[in-house]
């Protein structure tokens, strides 16, 4: 008794094919971002452009949160809440990547360009 037909092999042959066309479509990365979205409790979203090195103070629940924009990329330098996951983030240069510091209540996106997707579901 064979494992395998013939047909079974062209199917998974099709299946293997399909897998990987869908990734190559789907999850590859996303396009540079070219400006960040900041949400604050106390304030109205701001908007922050990628293209001018700054560093912006953002006041939270806690306290400031520290940005830095440069070289087309964001991230927290400094935050007041406890674990700092936000500052060990790091950059975000990719459109639709996003970083909170959820104790402080600041969320940084990035957007412009093509949007990454983080999972598909079927």
């Amino acid at each position: 008794m064979k494992l395998f037909r013939a047909g079974d092999l062209v199917v998974l042959a099709a299946a293997a094919a399909l897998v990987g066309a869908s990734w190559a479509a789907l999850w590859s990365g996303g396009g540079p971002a070219e400006f960040a979205v900041v949400t604050a409790p106390a304030a109205a979203a701001q908007t922050l452009p990628l293209d001018a090195d700054t560093v912006t103070e953002v006041a939270g629940r806690l306290g400031p949160s520290t940005l830095e924009v440069r070289d087309g990329r964001v991230r927290f330098t400094d935050s007041p809440c406890v674990g700092r996951l936000c500052v060990h983030s790091g950059w975000l240069d990719r459109s639709g990547q996003v970083a909170a510091c959820l104790p402080n209540g600041v969320v940084v996106e990035v957007g412009g360009g093509r949007r990454e997707f983080d999972a598909v579901s079927h």
